[in-house]
């Protein structure tokens, strides 16, 4: 990665650097440091990992102590050159530092998926190792797609020396991050964790970053890698077909006026679930006269400067834009049909200091326990509190003790925001906390909605008409609507047939998907993809992770391929209906299912889709374990 000048520090503002450390991440440092796990025996011990939080509840005096001990350390440290190789603990001193850092014992079973994201795993996965199979040249991929798992996915194929094409339907890299260029459009995961696991970012400006910073890692990584080389930028998939003769997928495909006709032995999908518009189901939308458009097709000459602007929506995307374009606008209303639930979080747009980056790239093992801090909390210690109580009566406002004391939190914390009392019914949720995806909240939107210009507009749209929106029997005039409406999440290859010789997989399932670990279907022969059915993490955790996890396996099952020389490989009925089954016993237990929610997730007939209800240390080991019994070879 590139390297950006580093802040000097030295033994007279050491101290001030450490001061903006995360606590309990400083103290797993000094294991590395020192050598030595005993150390952690003689710092004070945080307390229980909340999400959001790094500092593990430590008081001042707790952090004097601390420092005490860390300074001399690191003074040493950074002063002897034959201190600097890196030291990694044993599994046993892993999860012991792993306990400590979150406040709660973690059980042994995480220390290999976590050792392995933190690349501190002292004998790696065989399956990361780089393949030694034979005849690789033998075997033709495409890669459909050339975003975050795209790339990914195109890395880890060229470790292994394996011949690949990507086809990427824009003119550059990023997927998401290069489509939606929207005012304010930003990652809700915090970046530091956000990122792949081998390819670390210690100079994120901001702790949870916007579009353009995002966009220029990914390329960044996929510049490094080579991966320009093979790719064909603006080059459209427009169909695939499955032949079971000559065991080769024929892809039709355009660039610009051309057309073109090419054969593969294996293709990966890339595309994932957030590509294609939804619109909404209102009458008039192509009536209006002023501008209107998708969030995620913001034309890039747009200027909301003087204008009357409307926003249908208020979930990710909106939640994003009204706060950045409020104080521009002359007006603008929001059109709600149901509140988000909204995580308290500082950091949302707050910047990265010198000092932390410098701490992230200079204290051994620093940035590596700060993304397990902020992995841990928010993912499977968070699981738990999803599952529904059905002895508990929650009046369809929450799930469980847990989770009514989440709503409590979360609505004092909404509550004060508000100084018009009559906005309170309005944006405070009745359903349960984690039903719908969690917004990170650092102020601006309940601040953006108290403004004199703008409006919070809860009765339903009834007709657009040329002039605006229609309401109630009136109408609303506005100069342009911004439809914050989301994506055709639950409609999987939906963007251009696939046919693997049953007919096309949208005719099939439409918005019931069926897969294998959301990987791969019993449908579709030599055919992976990433971010797939009931993949989706609705319980924090972080996509890349996800997408980690399923090129690890694709990249297993393409080794065996290689290996035995098979030129078919489809998964088998059985396998997709047992593991269907689990997925969806599992998800009627889980509030994304609970009656009073509606959302992306579910599809026309209430069902979830998109979202995984599995623990991520369970998903990790399947997708570790590659099993040829579960496949026609």
């Amino acid at each position: 990665m590139h390297n950006p000048k580093i802040v000097e520090i030295n033994k007279n503002n050491l101290l001030e650097a450490l001061n903006s450390a995360s606590f309990p991440v400083l103290a797993a440092s000094l294991v590395h440091i020192t050598r030595n796990i005993k150390i952690l025996d003689q710092l004070p011990k945080p307390q229980l990992a909340m999400l959001g939080d790094t500092q593990g509840s430590f008081t001042d005096e707790q952090k004097k102590t601390i420092l005490e001990i860390a300074l001399p350390l690191i003074e040493e440290y950074l002063s002897d050159v034959s201190l600097r190789d890196f030291y990694t603990p044993s599994p046993n001193d892993l999860q012991q530092i792993m306990s400590y850092v979150v406040g709660s014992e973690v059980s042994s079973e995480y220390v290999p998926m976590m050792a392995e994201d933190m690349k501190l795993a002292i004998n790696p996965s065989k399956q990361n190792a780089k393949s030694k199979t034979p005849n690789p040249h033998d075997l033709s991929i495409l890669i459909i797609g050339a975003g975050m798992s795209g790339i990914l996915m195109g890395i880890k194929l060229s470790e292994r020396g394996i011949p690949f094409k990507i086809y990427e339907k824009n003119d550059d890299v990023g997927g998401t991050w290069f489509e939606n260029i929207y005012p304010g459009c930003r990652v809700d995961i915090a970046n530091h964790f956000y990122s792949y696991s081998f390819e670390e970012n210690h100079q994120w400006s901001q702790y949870f970053s916007e579009q353009p910073e995002l966009q220029d890692y990914f390329k960044r990584c996929f510049l490094k890698h080579n991966l320009n080389e093979i790719t064909e930028f603006n080059r459209k998939v427009e169909a695939m077909t499955f032949s079971k003769k000559t065991n080769l997928w024929t892809i039709n495909s355009s660039q610009g006026d051309n057309e073109f006709v090419n054969e593969f032995n294996l293709v990966i999908s890339c595309i994932g679930q957030l590509n294609q518009s939804k619109l909404p189901e209102i009458s008039g939308l192509d009536s209006f006269k002023g501008d209107i458009f998708h969030s995620s097709q913001w034309p890039e000459d747009f200027q909301v400067d003087g204008k009357k602007i409307a926003v249908i929506g208020s979930g990710a995307s909106a939640f994003q834009i009204v706060p950045s374009i409020a104080d521009d606008c002359r007006e603008l209303k929001v059109f709600q049909r149901s509140p988000p639930w909204m995580f308290p979080n500082q950091d949302y747009h707050r910047k990265v200091d010198d000092h932390k980056k410098w701490l992230l790239e200079k204290i051994p093992g620093y940035s590596r326990w700060y993304r397990f801090l902020l992995f841990w909390p928010g993912s499977d210690q968070l699981l738990d509190s999803l599952f529904i109580d059905e002895n508990w009566d929650g009046q369809g406002t929450s799930i469980n003790k847990t989770n009514d004391q989440m709503r409590q939190i979360f609505t004092d914390a909404m509550l004060s925001q508000i100084s018009d009392a009559s906005l309170a019914h309005k944006v405070i949720p009745t359903y349960p906390p984690f039903g719908k995806r969690m917004l990170q909240d650092n102020g601006a939107w309940l601040k953006s909605l108290q403004k004199e210009n703008v409006s919070l507009i809860v009765d339903p749209i009834t007709e657009i008409t040329y002039a605006g929106i229609k309401t109630n029997n009136s109408v609303d005039h506005f100069d342009a609507i911004i439809l914050a409406t989301g994506f055709k999440a639950q409609e999987f290859l939906s963007s251009f047939p696939v046919d693997g010789g049953a007919g096309t997989f949208q005719e099939r399932y439409g918005d019931s998907p069926e897969s294998f670990l959301g990987i791969t279907c019993d449908t579709l022969p030599n055919f992976f993809m990433t971010y797939g059915p009931g993949t989706n993490l609705a319980h924090a955790g972080s996509i890349i992770f996800n997408s980690e996890c399923q090129a690890k396996y694709i990249c297993a099952a393409i080794d065996h391929m290689i290996e035995h020389q098979l030129t078919s490989i489809v998964v088998k009925p059985a396998v997709v209906q047992e593991y269907q089954a689990r997925l969806e016993e599992r998800l009627d237990k889980m509030v994304w299912q609970h009656p009073s929610v509606s959302s992306w997730y579910l599809n026309t007939q209430g069902k979830v889709v998109t979202t995984s209800p599995w623990r991520l240390v369970e998903y990790w080991n399947w997708t570790n374990n590659f099993n040829p019994r579960d496949y026609e070879l």
